[in-house]
């Protein structure tokens, strides 16, 4: 079976991308979004492009600090990065 397409099933669904970014939020509030999507890749090896394609369909700034982010956007970006991960495996696949 496929590395990426093994990853992707254990993160399950984008409620725990919206945990990993909460957490990052909570402990990190200082640090930039950017850093704060690196650590999430990371933590569940997201993929780094599905990442890239969310910030800019959100037209998200890659500097602004995790913790100015409100709750909805939070959720809103890990939907996104969720949707843009499942498609790239989809097609990978």
């Amino acid at each position: 079976m496929d590395q990426d397409y093994l990853r992707f099933l254990a993160v399950g669904n984008a409620e725990r991308m919206v945990d990993a970014l909460s957490q990052e939020q909570f402990l990190r509030p200082h640090q930039p979004l950017e850093a704060a999507l690196g650590s999430v890749k990371e933590t569940l090896g997201v993929c780094p492009a599905a990442t890239r394609m969310a910030m800019e369909s959100l037209q998200l700034d890659a500097t602004t600090l995790i913790g100015r982010l409100r709750r909805t956007e939070l959720i809103q970006l890990a939907r996104a990065i969720y949707r843009h991960w499942r498609q790239s495996v989809a097609q990978g696949v």
